[in-house]
């Protein structure tokens, strides 16, 4: 069994899934349509799926030993707000191996700069603990405030890809680690 360590920022908890408590909160951030504008499927999901999609999220853990974190804001008793970390993003074989840095967040908490901060910590963890070389973020070419967020992590362009179910244009974006 893999244990989840919780991150903790100036603001927030990047926190081991509790799944009983946290579904509630995921299905309904996912079941926004401007959540998922701009994640595939590009629509909302159903509850269903996201018991599905948070069931994966835990197997990656499993496999690979980090994943995507439960984020909430530090205050005692605040419920999940969305999530944040890594994961290998099989979904597009052309830029394998890797390993993907994402956020989703509830629109609520948007504009704060809140992404930015969980996705830095992500980061952290990728290059001290994991000891990767890179990470990249795959984001929808008109996803302007998620490319923003890469941006201020000081991610740079690499070539774009097309998602292979939607055909949409992904801007993948890359961050080299410190040197070995």
């Amino acid at each position: 069994m893999v244990i989840h360590p919780t991150l903790e920022t100036e603001r927030l908890l990047l926190r081991p899934w509790r799944a009983a408590e946290d579904l509630d909160a995921l299905a309904t951030l996912n079941a926004d349509p401007a959540v998922m504008r701009w994640v595939a499927p590009n629509r909302p999901l159903r509850r269903d799926e996201s018991a599905d999609l948070l069931d994966r999220v835990l197997r990656h853990w499993e496999d690979h030993g980090f994943g995507l974190w439960a984020v909430a804001p530090r205050e005692e008793g605040r419920p999940c707000i969305g999530f944040a970390g890594l994961a290998v993003p099989s979904y597009l074989p052309a830029i394998l191996p890797a390993v993907e840095v994402g956020w989703r967040l509830s629109p609520a908490w948007w504009g704060r700069g809140l992404a930015t901060e969980a996705a830095r910590a992500s980061i952290a963890f990728a290059f001290e603990r994991l000891a990767l070389r890179s990470v990249v973020a795959v984001v929808d070419a008109r996803n302007e405030r998620s490319l923003r967020v890469a941006e201020k992590l000081g991610m740079r362009r690499g070539p774009d890809r097309l998602h292979p179910v939607t055909r949409r244009r992904l801007r993948v974006m890359e961050l080299g680690g410190p040197p070995a």
